[in-house]
């Protein structure tokens, strides 16, 4: 309003016309919204094309203002960038907001972008052309060309129960989001994935692609062709990105070309496990190691290791023999858990046995043969190996070599009769005897008190020393030695431990249990501390009666 206007309404000295007149000057202000615009960089593109589509409106307001939703029909869009600012200019203030993003068309043809709506205003609608691909040669960016999905195998004839590597290659030349792979499949085979991703960077034609690796193992179950289909890529890649924009998510497929197979069946004059194979590796070793197959002089409680090898190429694990030999009962055998690995396109088994030889005499240990179809000559193999004869000799660090203690036969005081005593009958009989032997008994008593008794101290003496190996033997997690050694000590105090049968059992039972944990199948868990609270018992048991025996022979009596 000009104040040649204000000055005119006071001169007519009515308020009423004043406002009156102050409303109409100032209307076409208030009637003037912010003004919004969307503008595109290119209005011709092709399928696919990234291009840049700008939003603005000539005020400051909530960024999330704008609903970019609206384009999902016909265009494929990123995450918009935001801006704002603020400019004043000859005393007259001013305020912008910007939206930018990226937009690529989904398909060929006319295409709109509409109007958005923001506050009061809203943005004219935009008509997009949009061509093939070879219709715009710099505009059109093609996914062959920037992500290739490549595999290969081995070989392409096989038998029945033999595996093949499939090796999968991505090589990517653009920016990927959530990326996944499907593994081959096919009617007939078992696939299972082989190791962990292998990646290294490539230069082609002076740009750089990631080249990914993946390694399959195919198993086949039947005979006949198969088809193997490829391994399929999807992801998003990611283009238009920018300092304004963080680009658009375009999808992307591959699939790696189908290989067709021939499987060919067993032979029908096969004998033996089927194990076809183009190599089989059958090896062992001993420890202490054997320098022949003859005899090999060992001791009663000596531990041996028996270490089993078992290589064999394009078999799947699941595929493996199982390795059961039957050994003697004159030896103790404990099976380690057998470890399995993948090397070079073999799968390796390794099998451990430790046999602790139970009494004198020759032992046989038995030797193994496995048949196997050898995939390359196309004929029956065997391959095998020797067993050991053992010469088992007496320990003399030990009494009475692990034979196994006789049974123990209860007194026959712990025998009792309920039947009642109406007569004397031969009790009168059995005090006298009972008599006779006391007397016998009493001056055998009394002639071994006057003899010297050194040979007792020194027993005492040399089980603390094995008690000593013993538990140390536990400590370090020896169980070999631990037995070993256990059934020394045990046979020297066997007439000691006799004496409390539950202490003894309980010492048995947790020496089971520790070869147990160590070498059995099962998933059992041991605790040491048990074994060594035992022990202890044992040992004071020991002392207890050494100690006794010592004071008895030094009474002047």
């Amino acid at each position: 309003m000009s104040l040649n206007q204000i000055n005119w309404a006071k001169k007519c000295r009515s308020p009423w016309l004043l406002l009156l007149t102050m409303f109409v000057a100032f209307l076409p202000l208030q009637a003037m919204a912010a003004q919004a615009e969307a503008t595109v960089s290119k209005n011709v593109v092709a399928v696919n094309q990234v291009f840049q589509l700008t939003v603005s409106v000539d005020t400051a307001i909530n960024p999330n203002s704008v609903d970019f939703s609206i384009l999902s029909p016909d265009f494929a869009y990123g995450q918009p960038s935001v801006s704002s600012s603020t400019s004043l200019i000859n005393g007259a203030m001013s305020r912008n907001t910007t939206w930018t993003l990226a937009l690529a068309a989904k398909k060929v043809g006319t295409a709109t972008i509409p109007a958005f709506k923001i506050g009061s205003s809203q943005t004219t609608p935009i008509t997009i052309s949009v061509l093939k691909g070879s219709q715009k040669n710099n505009t059109a960016v093609s996914n062959q060309t920037n992500v290739r999905v490549t595999a290969e195998i081995d070989k392409n004839t096989l038998y029945v129960g033999e595996s093949i590597n499939y090796r999968v290659k991505i090589v990517i030349g653009e920016q990927l989001s959530q990326a996944s792979l499907s593994a081959p499949s096919g009617d007939g085979l078992v696939v299972s994935q082989v190791g962990q991703d292998a990646q290294n960077n490539i230069v082609q034609n002076g740009r750089r692609y990631l080249v990914i690796t993946r390694n399959y193992q195919l198993t086949a179950e039947k005979a006949g062709k198969i088809i193997i289909h490829g391994s399929k890529f999807s992801g998003d890649a990611v283009r238009g990105a920018n300092g304004f924009s963080s680009g658009i998510t375009v999808p992307v497929n591959e699939d790696a070309r189908d290989i067709t197979i021939n499987i060919k069946p067993k032979p029908t004059d096969y004998k033996g496990l089927w194990l076809p194979t183009p190599d089989l590796q059958l090896q062992q070793t001993w420890q202490p190691q054997v320098s022949n197959n003859n005899d090999v002089t060992t001791k009663v409680g000596e531990p041996i290791t028996r270490t089993i090898t078992l290589r064999i190429k394009d078999v799947a694990q699941s595929n493996m023999p199982n390795v059961n030999l039957t050994y003697p009962e004159t030896v103790r055998i404990y099976n380690e858990k057998p470890e399995y690995r993948t090397e070079n396109g073999y799968s390796v088994m390794t099998l451990k046995q430790v046999i602790i030889p139970r009494q004198t005499g020759k032992v046989t240990l038995p030797s193994l043969t496995i048949n196997w179809w050898n995939t390359t000559t196309e004929k029956q193999q065997r391959s095998e190996i020797k067993g050991l004869i053992l010469n088992v000799i007496a320990d003399p660090t030990a009494n009475n070599q692990f034979s196994p203690p006789a049974a123990i036969t209860p007194p026959a005081a712990t025998i009792h009769s309920t039947k009642a005593i109406t007569t004397a009958g031969i009790w009168p009989w059995t005090t006298l005897i009972f008599a006779l032997l006391w007397l016998i008994t009493l001056v055998l008593f009394i002639k071994k008190r006057q003899q010297p008794v050194v040979t007792t101290t020194v027993t005492a003496a040399q089980t603390t020393d094995l008690i000593s190996i013993l538990e140390a033997a536990i400590n370090a997690n020896e169980p070999i030695k631990v037995q070993t050694y256990y059934q020394q000590w045990r046979q020297q105090q066997y007439t000691t431990l006799t004496t409390q049968p539950p202490l003894l059992q309980q010492l048995d039972h947790e020496v089971q249990a520790m070869m147990a944990a160590h070498y059995s199948a099962s998933n059992n868990s041991w605790n040491k501390q048990t074994l060594l609270a035992l022990l202890n018992q044992a040992k004071q048991l020991t002392v207890i009666k050494c100690t006794s025996m010592t004071l008895s022979s030094l009474d002047p009596k």
